[in-house]
């Protein structure tokens, strides 16, 4: 059975494909019902990842919001392929420029219901608490110490074996945040 989660990744991957569909074509592509895609499509719309107009959707090219592309922890220009979201319970979302702003935003944010990271290899937007980090690799691409986001432990372990790094989840990572930022005050 598809979950929303995979649902959600899949239809990003039909609009990277597409650039833009109408609802008719997403709801017999994934055979679920209107509804279930307006769901889908509302979660992604929310995100900041696309854009509904009326009768269909399209990839946000754009960011329709001043400061969306800066991160809200560190102020960096946020890129797409290392991407993460924080989703509050009241809808209000914060997009940090890295996996390692991002776990510090969710880490301070009580009441965060979801948060979404991009997979670094892929560039596709996975669950942030079933993604695989790779902790301080040699490759530093954002904020130090470095931490990259990885869809499956396949891809994590393969990008270990040539920049090194140590692989963890989510609520390791944060751990390791937390104690890199007392080891160094």
């Amino acid at each position: 059975m598809t979950t929303s989660i995979d649902r959600e990744k899949k239809i990003l991957e039909h609009l990277q494909k597409q650039g833009s569909a109408s609802i008719q074509e997403l709801v017999e592509v994934f055979n679920v019902s209107n509804m279930t895609i307006h769901r889908e499509l509302n979660k992604l719309a929310e995100a900041g990842l696309i854009q509904k107009k009326h009768g269909g959707v399209a990839l946000v090219t754009q960011s329709p919001t001043a400061g969306i592309n800066q991160c809200s922890m560190c102020n960096k220009t946020i890129s797409e392929r290392t991407v993460f979201i924080v989703r509050a319970a009241n809808g209000e979302q914060k997009r940090a420029c890295c996996a390692h702003c991002g776990l510090m935003i969710h880490s301070q944010t009580q009441d965060a219901a979801q948060s979404l990271t991009a997979d670094y290899l892929h560039g596709h937007i996975i669950s942030a608490t079933q993604a695989i980090y790779v902790l301080g690799s040699d490759l530093n691409i954002c904020c130090v110490p470095s931490l990259l986001s990885f869809g499956s432990k396949q891809d994590a372990e393969k990008f270990q074996k040539g920049f090194s790094g140590t692989l963890a989840n989510m609520e390791e990572a944060i751990h390791y945040l937390h104690g890199m930022m007392h080891a160094h005050p």
